[in-house]
């Protein structure tokens, strides 16, 4: 009998403790869902445009003042045009004047954007307060930045962020607790001079009889660029490899013609494979770009062509990307 006590007495005390245990889990579980739910709650949902090969959106500025974004990853600062600057900025923040030689240079472009001055403040940007480290330049000199208010790199915004460009949107606070299977994981790493992130991987082009041409290195994720990869000529092994690529070349074109000064070149391989992703009908840019130590770390960049076939997230934070595959030109090589 008291053998059959002292059981019932440790069953009777594992159902309390087991009770107790999914007590603890269920309040557990509620209080995920409850963060996550708050996650979700900050999330921001924005529109999302691409105009000739580079993405942009509109934010609001202090709640009130619409501002026209062109959107980055590999761009090291803030850069806001000056006439927006004096219009609605200049006087209202701390600035400072920028030194006589302080410039910005591009890549693959020889111009050199004179900074005026720099900005290290707070500002209200789509209803949330973020600290701003910015640098104020004349936009009249470079063309692809006539139409825009603002140069954004996305790694100066907390939180993971959603790019759609297919379905033009972007989601700024990113929660990531609900993240579906589906999305390829890509480990990449930090660029501290840019503020983006790149991916050290395996290029390979497959032309129509299926020969192969391969390029690993260091490839730099860029919003800012157009076309789907631009590979960058200024170093050996990448002439080398457009070289072999020879009979990828699109060729008599009137689009198109060779650049004596940026070496231009277009390649359009029936399929590109960028690690474990197999893309089809993209072209991919070679030229010379702006030499430079930064610039050299890189045999190429991926732009918004490429971008376009996915559903991104950039999880700065963490360098990681996360991409989807939404078009049926994207194939997964197992």
């Amino acid at each position: 009998m008291a053998l059959e006590y002292f059981g019932s007495e440790k069953i009777s005390n594992t159902l309390n403790n087991s009770k107790m245990n999914i007590r603890k889990y269920f309040l557990l579980a509620l209080l995920l869902v409850a963060s996550c739910n708050l996650l979700i709650a900050k999330e921001v949902k924005l529109p999302l445009e691409m105009k000739s090969g580079h993405l942009n959106s509109v934010w609001q500025l202090s709640d009130s003042i619409e501002t026209k974004v062109f959107l980055e990853t590999g761009f090291p600062k803030i850069v806001i045009s000056e006439s927006f600057a004096k219009m609605n900025l200049l006087g209202k923040v701390h600035t400072q004047e920028a030194s006589e030689n302080a410039y910005i240079a591009l890549w693959g472009n020889n111009n050199k954007v004179k900074v005026l001055y720099h900005i290290n403040d707070s500002l209200i940007i789509n209803g949330k307060k973020e600290k701003i480290d910015a640098l104020v330049a004349d936009f009249s000199t470079i063309k692809s930045w006539n139409d825009y208010h603002v140069i954004y790199p996305l790694r100066d915004l907390t939180g993971a962020i959603e790019i759609n460009i297919s379905n033009k949107y972007m989601i700024v606070d990113k929660c990531l607790a609900n993240q579906t299977s589906d999305f390829i994981k890509f480990k990449a790493k930090s660029d501290e001079d840019t503020k983006g992130l790149y991916i050290t991987t395996t290029l390979q082009l497959y032309d129509t009889l299926k020969t192969k041409e391969k390029l690993k290195g260091n490839f730099l994720l860029d919003l800012g660029a157009g076309n789907a990869m631009f590979l960058n000529r200024n170093l050996k092994k990448v002439e080398k490899f457009v070289s072999k690529s020879e009979r990828m070349l699109l060729k008599d074109t009137t689009k198109y013609k060779p650049n004596a000064k940026t070496k231009l070149a277009i390649i359009k391989p029936k399929t590109i494979q960028f690690g474990s992703v197999a893309l089809e009908d993209n072209y991919i840019v070679a030229m010379k770009m702006f030499k430079s130590a930064k610039s050299n770390r890189y045999v190429g960049m991926l732009g918004n062509k490429f971008f376009s076939n996915f559903i991104v997230i950039f999880d700065f934070k963490n360098n990681v990307v996360y991409m989807k595959p939404n078009t049926h030109k994207v194939r997964i090589i197992k």
